[in-house]
């Protein structure tokens, strides 16, 4: 990638599964994750099936792949204090390859993100970011939230 060049960064079609599914496993390898064989079918399959997910592709002037974020947008149901109802995000992945790091591709995801947001009705995003990545979210404007969030992590239960 050109130095100067500015990343393309569009929502991914079904045609890019397969170009999505490779940043993943550009991610996986580099973090030191066993893949498994298939790898590319299987997590290009479930790509396509999950409607929920928003996902936008970072590419530079010769449509190679630079990047990848994903969100899933929550839809809340109304009631009588909330109307209408709310949307919301939770970033789910951002990842950015190696040789295309430094130039801003992160940053144009995530600035990508919130506008699509936007132009779509959510009204907030959250994303448990990595102490790495804490510098370049806080840089787009996300904060902690209040003291009074509350999570609560479930164990798998065995298939």
């Amino acid at each position: 990638m050109d130095s100067d060049a500015t990343p393309r960064v569009r929502e991914a079609v079904p045609t890019d599964a397969f170009a999505v599914a490779a940043l993943h496993l550009q991610a996986e390898r580099e973090w030191g994750q066993h893949v498994p064989p298939r790898y590319l079918d299987t997590f290009a399959d479930a790509w396509l099936r999950d409607r929920a997910r928003c996902t936008l592709l970072a590419e530079d002037g010769r449509h190679t792949p630079l990047g990848t974020i994903h969100g899933t947008v929550v839809h809340e149901l109304p009631t009588p204090r909330r109307r209408p109802a709310d949307a919301w995000m939770h970033l789910g992945f951002l990842y950015v390859t190696e040789a295309a790091r430094g130039r801003g591709v992160g940053e144009a995801l995530v600035r990508a993100m919130v506008g699509w947001c936007g132009e779509h009705d959510v009204r907030r995003m959250q994303v448990e970011a990595a102490d790495e990545a804490r510098e370049l979210y806080e840089q787009v404007g996300f904060a902690q939230p209040d003291d009074g969030l509350l999570e609560l992590r479930l164990s798998r239960s065995p298939r």
